[in-house]
């Protein structure tokens, strides 16, 4: 079937409702709309995991680029012997896919090549259709291991952007835990009654750093209609950590819905231009 047959079909298992791709009001059925209509280059140097680091270089510096120490185009390329105690290896063509040793000494690699074997195997794009990971080459990316000031792993802020400016965020926190939580902010961090596939926290506090990232978020989607841009603070420093042009696919539910209509009020797919040339 076409991208439009199955996204259509996709949604309405999801959501239980049609996708009005004609008149979309959801922020759900903004970003399949966004899937179908908009294409830019850009986006896909900046879907990619390594080549978006350069982007990041040009709009705001390198000391906002993680230490990458490494890239494979596959995992029998990798001299485990020279990888540092420490690491972090991903694909450059997933999406949320990550392979984190932090203690070398005490790690299965032979179980962390399956992994990243099964990465290369995924391909998440054809099943959710976003555009700007097609045809990505899959290699794979090594980073530093940024040591977390809390007890699980560092918390992920994640700033939905329209036309440059931040109009809300969510945090991730608890990573690496069976207990992931998500919780949403406006931007002057006030809580926002809304799930999304996850439990909420109630001990996250503001960001030391939130008004320098804000503005590096800003800079960083300054060129996009809609983009997320996705931070951390730790170190007493600001990381970036990467772009997502369609978050979750537009296919997963904000509880109560009416926030789902609420988000989409940002998106003025009106001024997104439209081609559907890949």
């Amino acid at each position: 079937m076409s991208d439009e047959q199955y996204v259509r079909l996709a949604y309405r298992l999801a959501f239980g409702r049609k996708l009005n791709l004609d008149n979309p009001q959801a922020f759900t059925e903004k970003i399949n709309w966004y899937k179908l209509n908009w294409r830019d280059p850009l986006a896909k140097k900046c879907a990619d995991k390594y080549e978006v680091r350069e982007y990041v270089r040009e709009t705001v510096g390198d000391k906002y680029l993680n230490d990458m120490f490494g890239l494979w185009n596959n995992v029998d390329e990798i001299d485990y012997s020279s990888l540092p105690k420490k690491f972090v290896l991903k694909p450059t063509n997933g999406s949320g896919d990550v392979l984190i040793c932090e203690d070398k000494d005490h790690f299965d690699w032979e179980k962390g090549k399956k992994v990243l074997q099964q990465y290369f195997k995924r391909h998440f794009s054809g099943k959710t259709k976003e555009w700007a990971y097609y045809d990505l080459p899959y290699r794979i990316i090594g980073e530093r291991y940024i040591e977390s000031s809390y007890e699980n792993q560092i918390k992920d802020y994640k700033f939905f952007c329209f036309e440059g400016e931040p109009k809300f965020l969510f945090v991730a926190s608890e990573r690496g835990t069976e207990h992931l939580k998500f919780d949403f902010f406006d931007m002057d961090w006030n809580w926002l009654p809304v799930t999304n596939g996850h439990e909420h926290n109630p001990n996250l506090k503001k960001p030391e750093l939130f008004d320098e990232m804000v503005e590096v978020a800003r800079k960083l989607s300054a060129a996009f209609p809609h983009v997320r841009v996705d931070l951390y603070e730790e170190e007493g420093r600001v990381f970036f950590g990467e772009l997502t042009f369609y978050h979750f696919g537009g296919f997963t539910k904000f509880e109560p819905d009416s926030w789902d209509f609420e988000f989409g009020k940002y998106f003025d797919i009106s001024k997104v231009p439209v081609s559907k040339e890949v």
